[in-house]
C-alpha cells in the first residue's frame, strides 16, 4: 500500500477497500513523510446499518441496472447439481466477478 500511496496526487483520496485477509491495514503516513492526502476506509456496515444510506444505495444500484450502466461481471455459472464444485471454486478465491448457481424448475 505504501507504493500505491506514493503515487496519489496531493489532496487526492486513497480509498482503502476490503478486509478479506484479516490483517491490519497499514497506514503509510509516517513512512511517506505525512503528505497532504486524504484516506478513507470503507465497510459495508457504514451503509447497511443506516436505513437512509441503504435506501439511497439501493436506488443507485437499481437505476444503474435499469439503464444498463451497471453490468454484473459473471466469472462462472454452475448448475445446482454442481453446488459443491461451485463452493470449492468460491473458496479458492480466484474468481473475478460473481459466481452464479442456476436452479432449474418444472412449471406446475
Amino acid at each position: 500500500m505504501v507504493d500505491l500511496a506514493r503515487v496519489v496526487a496531493p489532496g487526492s483520496t486513497l480509498f482503502l477497500y476490503g478486509a478479506l485477509s484479516g490483517e491490519a491495514t497499514p497506514c503509510p503516513g509516517f513512512d511517506l513523510g505525512m503528505p497532504a492526502l486524504n484516506m478513507r476506509t470503507y465497510t459495508l456496515h457504514g451503509i447497511t446499518r443506516d436505513p437512509e444510506r441503504l435506501r439511497r444505495a439501493e436506488a443507485f444500484v437499481a437505476a444503474g441496472l435499469g439503464t444498463g450502466a451497471f453490468v454484473p461481471a459473471v466469472d462462472r455459472v454452475f448448475a445446482l447439481e454442481e453446488i459443491a464444485e461451485a463452493h470449492r471454486y468460491l473458496e479458492a478465491g480466484a474468481q473475478v466477478g460473481k459466481i452464479v448457481v442456476t436452479v432449474e424448475h418444472e412449471d406446475a
